[in-house]
């Protein structure tokens, strides 16, 4: 289970550490992928497939399916954790979640999430405000 949140630096080469408490999840190494809401999906090699599978696969063979799984998979990377747990996050991954420095990093059960702070701190301050109503739509679906 991959939860907490943490916040973390990224070096001049781009390298950032994964949290040491989630680190052993990734001893086979780590896929990192455009997420949704502008942040970096990461993934176990297991679960990179599991989401492919399970979640992409359920997206119809269209326009909009295809671009789907285009968006998740063209710009995936494998990347294995160096001896201090950290791995390179290429460029073009960190234009795209805006990320310049200062990230954070969350777990979300089966994957974690790399944020720019400041997007976090946003994303996080309208989840807040909205969790009463969103609660309250799931309970009455």
């Amino acid at each position: 289970m991959l939860v907490g949140t943490y916040d973390f630096t990224l070096d001049a080469k781009n390298r950032v550490a994964v949290p040491a408490r989630l680190r052993s999840a990734f001893a086979d190494g780590i896929y990192v992928t455009r997420g949704m809401d502008r942040c970096l999906s990461c993934y176990t090699p297991e679960g990179f497939d599991q989401y492919l599978q399970e979640e992409l696969g359920k997206a119809p063979n269209s326009r909009r399916g295809r671009g789907l799984r285009r968006f998740a998979t063209a710009g995936a990377v494998h990347e294995e954790l160096d001896r201090q747990g950290r791995i390179t996050v290429p460029q073009r991954l960190l234009e795209f979640a805006g990320i310049d420095r200062d990230v954070t990093i969350i777990g979300v059960q089966d994957h974690i999430e790399i944020w720019d702070r400041a997007a976090w701190d946003e994303y996080l301050r309208r989840q807040e405000e909205e969790a009463d109503d969103i609660a309250d739509e799931f309970a009455t679906a």
